[in-house]
């Protein structure tokens, strides 16, 4: 498109084109109507477009001047020749200068009125374009957000399903395995029931004619041949088993090549999505370029001399602001990429361990089922070479058997009443036991519901309040910035200034770390969590006040109550405390329980940071001893301590032995001792010492105990824990319930952990 199309389209428009000074141009156009391919091409053909203009207003204003002179030109020659060269001094050419200087000078005044609204209104155009593009950017900024968080939220949300079928499949194949041995274990019983009716019939064949004993050695192989179909039964359903067993691993691994495509597909979009971006981005560079050029060429109006300079400031920033963009998107680039690269090889590792586990554990099981196989069929010859023998054994002592056997009925029979009636007693102890227990623990969970719930609503009261003072702050340092800041004509100038006074300012962040804070991922756990049998009084949680700020305090009494200030601390025990032999520390801290008192549980305290392993252990028995509710002085030594002396309490509670006396009262008779166990155990393991938890579990021959430890480790929640119990559940030592128990905390240790969660950022 030429200038002079240029020019007739825009005047089509109802746009009016006109020059100002040496080398600018006014346009006056309705709203919408410059878009901006116009303006584009009105920045290509300035100079021509100037030229034109220049050009017309020089024709106008010669076709101006030209009625003016023809009729003064007559009066002017004509007088001339008659009066000479005096006429020249007439004052009729001199009377109508000072005319043409008023009329000019009105002229310039009108146009310069004219010319400042019509820049007033430029300015405000402009203003309103920027406005917009601003709008327009940040929609599409939080368009890209929001897409982009949608698409990680899916990404957890399928990486969370794959790992639940992924347990779900685990406890079904543990529950088959269970299944299996169950009915293995009804079919040796049966067949046990089966051999000993047929020595019972043997033994009435005896007494009886010797044409019933062929008929019982019929009826014996009868009975053997129907054993053999049986077992031959079993073989072929043990057969199916395992066709079934290896479609299921077949389907599992087209699940992890169905998977790896759809990660394929996800990072695929998610590159769309940042080639979008960057084109977007772009855009709007290309939009900021453009209205810094109009800026730049309105504030020429203002200052011609400084308008050299000032464009060059504002290029120069124009491209450092453009380069340090471009290199700020190149670098975050870089790191997603980098980051979805380590994440995938990641899963590839895992997705790699996981398969060579289960071809491990199909090899095991393989050669397992080989070795019970072969020990089913050493086991029958066995077992037949016996019956042989025994039946041989038993028509030689037929006749001392016949005359025992009546003696031996009335013996049985004493001792099955016997038997029935302690089966009776232990079933009416035991389900009293079982109802107790129930009624304790709905007790304990209403109790423990109860004290989260008022913990939850203090923690939303708190949080609300401390969100109204930020966001109160704020609208004040916003209000003050705004009244001490200058008002600017562009965008860009704006965020210079912002820019530079955020650097100026110093960061303010106030970190909170609490410790073992019952978050809402561990509260589903504290009320679904299943305790072992504990007993606690009835009013134990008469008079809990919680101020804890959300930190686990299982006590019922104010931390600071340590009951009435016993005698200061004698000379002797404070030179003990500061003696060079371990075991005089020792002894001092041991009777500073029996002293007690704030004094004695800061030096108690102090002590865990002693050198000695000896010392800390007495210190943590005389922590245990300090006061009446064991578990709270624990609780309050634990809060109050460092990282490092939280390590050494959880040391020395281990180390003194009463961690093994805690385990041992977990299902004991007495309901405190019950609680404080279960309280001290749970703060040793948040504390970081799981391995007595760890030996419980894997040793402890007591199977409620081996639960309730699992059971208290997932909801501790520690992740250090993971690796241990991933090492047990791939072991064949572990109880089927216990195995279960093991599979179901790593599921919810896993899923609860934030650590692990998919992101992209």
């Amino acid at each position: 498109m030429t200038a002079h199309d240029l020019l007739s389209q825009l005047r089509q428009k109802g746009v009016e084109v006109k020059t100002s000074g040496d080398d600018r141009l006014v346009i006056d156009a309705p709203k919408g109507t410059v878009t901006e391919e116009l303006r584009s091409a009105l920045s290509a053909n300035k100079a021509e477009l100037l030229r034109i203009l220049k050009a017309e207003q020089a024709a106008n204003a010669k076709a101006d001047e030209l009625p003016e002179l023809i009729p003064t030109a007559p009066p002017i020659a004509r007088p001339a020749p008659e009066v000479g060269p005096a006429a020249a001094a007439k004052p009729v050419p001199a009377l109508k200068a000072p005319a043409l200087m008023e009329d000019e000078d009105e002229t310039i005044a009108a146009s310069t009125t004219e010319e400042i609204t019509q820049l007033e209104a430029e300015l405000m155009r402009l203003r309103t374009e920027e406005e917009g593009r601003r709008a327009e950017v940040e929609a599409a900024r939080l368009s890209a957000e929001n897409a982009l968080r949608i698409e990680q939220e899916q990404w957890r949300q399928v990486e969370e399903e794959t790992a639940r079928q992924r347990a779900q499949k685990e406890r079904e194949r543990i529950e088959i395995e269970a299944r299996e041995q169950a009915e293995e274990e009804h079919r040796r019983q049966i067949a046990e029931q089966e051999l000993a009716r047929a020595e019972e019939e043997l033994k009435r064949m005896r007494a009886m004619e010797e044409a019933r004993r062929a008929e019982v050695d019929a009826q014996m192989l009868a009975a053997r041949s129907a054993h053999e179909a049986e077992l031959a039964t079993l073989r072929q359903a043990e057969e199916e088993h395992a066709r079934h067993r290896a479609a299921e691993e077949r389907h599992y691994l087209e699940t992890v090549s169905r998977k790896k495509a759809q990660e394929d597909e996800l990072r695929r979009r998610a590159e769309m999505g940042f080639r979008s971006v960057q084109e977007e981005i772009e855009r709007v560079q290309a939009r900021e370029g453009a209205r810094l050029k109009a800026a730049e060429e309105s504030r020429r109006l203002a200052e011609a001399a400084e308008r050299r300079r000032a464009e060059e400031d504002a290029r120069r920033k124009a491209e450092a602001e453009a380069g340090r963009r471009a290199e700020e998107e190149a670098r975050l680039r870089a790191e997603i990429e980098a980051q979805m690269r380590a994440e995938a090889e990641q899963r590839r590792n895992a997705e790699e361990e996981a398969r060579r586990q289960a071809e491990e554990e199909a090899r095991r099981r393989a050669e397992e089922e080989a070795q019970r196989i072969a020990a089913e069929h050493a086991r029958r010859l066995a077992e037949e070479e016996a019956q042989r023998r025994a039946d041989e054994e038993a028509r030689r002592q037929a006749e001392e058997a016949a005359r025992l056997s009546a003696e031996e009925e009335v013996r049985r029979h004493a001792e099955a009443q016997a038997l029935l009636q302690a089966e009776e007693e232990s079933r009416l102890n035991a389900e009293a036991e079982v109802r107790q227990r129930a009624e304790l623990e709905a007790r304990i969970r209403a109790e423990i519901e109860a004290k989260i719930r008022a913990e939850e609503a203090e923690r939303q009261e708190g949080e609300a309040a401390r969100r109204h003072a930020e966001h109160e702050r704020i609208l004040a340092e916003e209000a003050a910035r705004t009244r001490s800041r200058p008002e600017f004509i562009f965008e860009t100038e704006r965020e210079i200034d912002e820019a530079q006074a955020g650097a100026a300012q110093p960061a303010n962040v106030t970190e909170i770390a609490e410790w073992f804070d019952v978050g809402i991922e561990n509260r589903e756990q504290v009320r679904a969590v299943e305790t072992p049998p504990l007993t606690l009084p009835d009013d134990h949680f008469g008079h809990t006040q919680d101020d804890s700020g959300g930190e686990f305090a299982p006590v019922s009494v104010p931390e600071s109550n340590f009951g009435p200030e016993g005698s200061a601390l004698s000379s002797t025990t404070l030179r003990q405390l500061t003696s060079d032999k371990a075991a005089e520390r020792a002894a001092a801290v041991t009777d500073l329980a029996r002293v007690g008192g704030e004094e004695a549980f800061r030096r108690v305290s102090a002590a865990f940071d002693d050198q000695s392993a000896e010392v800390r252990s007495a210190a943590a028995r005389a922590m245990f001893e300090l006061q009446e509710d064991r578990a709270a002085a624990f609780t309050r030594a634990l809060r109050e301590a460092t990282p490092e002396r939280r390590r050494k309490i959880g040391s020395a509670i281990a180390s003194s032995g009463l961690a093994n006396e805690a385990i041992r009262n977990l299902t004991g008779e007495s309901r405190d001792r019950t609680y404080d166990a279960f309280s001290l155990l749970f703060l040793m393991s948040k504390a970081g010492e799981t391995q007595p938890l760890m030996r419980a579990i894997e040793e402890h021959p007591n199977l409620e105990v081996r639960l309730a430890v699992v059971k208290l480790l997932a909801l501790s929640g520690q992740p250090d824990i993971l690796p241990a119990f991933r090492r047990m559940a791939v072991r064949g030592s572990l109880p089927p319930e216990v195995r279960s128990a093991v599979m179901e905390a790593i599921y919810q240790i896993t899923s609860h952990t934030p650590a692990e969660a998919p992101s992209m950022l």
